[in-house]
């Protein structure tokens, strides 16, 4: 009995020993992948004197939250409102807040939604989110909007035209995660959500984790109000998408059955359109 006893503690220590080791490789992993989602002043002040015009900043407020974001200084009667995924800021944008062709057309903000970079670190509702983005863009009175969201983004954009129909003016939802059923988990998934894991990982990867546990349901919320959308709307899919699951354009597709709506699949691209499709994204965003 002793013998076995000692087989099944050696046992089990091995499985902990090795759950650790692929614990502790995660960490790392990300923390190294992840890099990309951070930027200091210096480094935006290096960009853009490098590559200028370099953007104004602000904060806006809502229930005493505060939102920070970036502006083109440049004055236009339309505005270009870039909402980014999970994780993510403002800077997730930066080539295009001074891209020429953009700022002869429209007046650009880029902001930190909450829980991300210089922005309340306090996670809310996709509803909350939208109402506070609301209340930053109401700052811009008299502007032709249009609201461009990726990824986690995206849900937080239809919620703005589904709130908003008469300040949002045109959508493009990018890489949209909008599919409640189709939210996607990974082995490592609830293992980073954990507290012995989230105190060695950067606090932004730590409000993306949270924030896909409490998605799914967020999602959940929207699916009776898709029809509420009335302005164009333009998706874009990519189908290497290794982010979400690739069936998340049809979705939209599918539900925003009261717009007028392009829907774009990308077979050769990932998840990461901003980046790897600007020109056509450029391109959609310039056409009358």
């Amino acid at each position: 009995m002793k013998s076995i006893y000692l087989l099944i503690r050696n046992t089990s220590l091995k499985a902990y020993s090795i759950l650790f080791l692929a614990s502790i490789c995660s960490i790392l992993g990300l923390c190294g992948c992840l890099q990309g989602f951070t930027m200091s002043a210096i480094q935006v002040d290096e960009y853009y004197t490098a590559l200028p015009p370099k953007p104004d900043f602000g904060y806006a407020e809502y229930d005493h939250k505060k939102i920070y974001f970036a502006q083109s200084t440049n004055i236009r009667h339309k505005l270009l409102f870039l909402i980014h995924g999970a994780p993510g800021a403002w800077f997730g944008y930066k080539d295009y807040l001074n891209d020429s062709l953009l700022l002869k057309e429209f007046k650009i903000v880029a902001a930190d939604r909450f829980g991300y970079n210089h922005s309340d670190n306090r996670l809310v509702s996709i509803d909350e989110q939208a109402k506070a983005f609301y209340t930053l863009l109401k700052k811009y009175p008299n502007y032709e909007v249009t609201v461009v969201g990726r990824s986690y983004g995206a849900a937080i954009a239809a919620k703005l035209a589904m709130d908003y129909p008469e300040m949002v003016k045109k959508l493009l939802l990018i890489s949209p995660a909008c599919a409640p059923k189709l939210e996607k988990y990974w082995w490592f998934s609830k293992p980073v959500n954990m507290g012995f894991i989230k105190f060695f990982l950067p606090s932004y990867v730590n409000r993306a984790s949270e924030e896909k546990f409490a998605h799914q349901e967020e999602l959940a919320n929207l699916e009776k109000d898709w029809s509420k959308i009335h302005c164009p709307v333009i998706i874009l899919q990519g189908g290497k998408d290794w982010i979400i699951d690739t069936r998340n354009g049809a979705y939209l597709d599918s539900v925003i059955t009261k717009a007028p709506k392009q829907y774009i699949y990308l077979p050769e691209n990932g998840h990461l359109l901003t980046a790897e499709r600007k020109d056509l994204i450029k391109d959609l965003l310039l056409k009358p």
